[in-house]
């Protein structure tokens, strides 16, 4: 493992660093994850890298790239966004990919493990989230570790030709499950 932040049984986390431009521009460019990120345009490494560096000096974000405990190898990325210090609340994001790192338990593992930071490291009392109505599988594995759906964001992007639909799910450390 190279400089683990958090750790779990089959992943860890750790900062995200300039090479990490790579798993980024995957996340965002390969169209098994656009799928449910619904992002529209190409971006470059050089993008990346510049995004990365924004993101890194902003105060309001946590990022982390996510890597297989065995190989090392980076197949995600995931954070928090907006994170209010004095609402202590924070936006959740993940993505992993290639397709071939999907249903291995790498995302419920990821998203245990930054909930216990969030309210456990950082002291945060919420955890929001956006999901496409239709990712019937990211709602589920959400709703298992104790979010609940607040509302719909109804047609709030444009994917493949029509409107869609987004939760918003939050979690509440009152609310908050043991680990699913």
């Amino acid at each position: 493992m190279t400089n683990p932040f958090l750790i779990g049984n089959k992943i860890y986390l750790r900062a995200a660093e300039p090479e990490d431009k790579n798993i980024w521009a995957v996340t965002e460019n390969h169209p098994d994850p656009r799928e449910f990120l619904f992002y529209a345009l190409p971006t470059s490494l050089e993008e990346q890298r510049v995004k990365l560096e924004k993101a890194q000096a902003d105060p309001n974000t946590i990022m982390f790239t996510i890597c297989e405990k065995e190989t090392g190898s980076a197949i995600g990325v995931t954070a928090f966004y907006r994170i209010d210090w004095i609402g202590r609340m924070a936006t959740f994001y993940i993505a992993i990919a290639p397709k071939e790192n999907w249903s291995k338990g790498y995302g419920k593992e990821v998203t245990n493990l930054m909930i216990d930071y969030a309210f456990d490291t950082l002291n945060l009392n919420r955890v929001q989230l956006h999901v496409f109505v239709e990712n019937e599988r990211a709602v589920k594995a959400y709703k298992k570790r104790g979010f609940q759906i607040e509302g719909t964001l109804r047609e709030a992007m444009y994917h493949k030709g029509k409107y869609c639909d987004f939760y918003v799910m939050g979690l509440l450390r009152r609310d908050r499950k043991n680990k699913a």
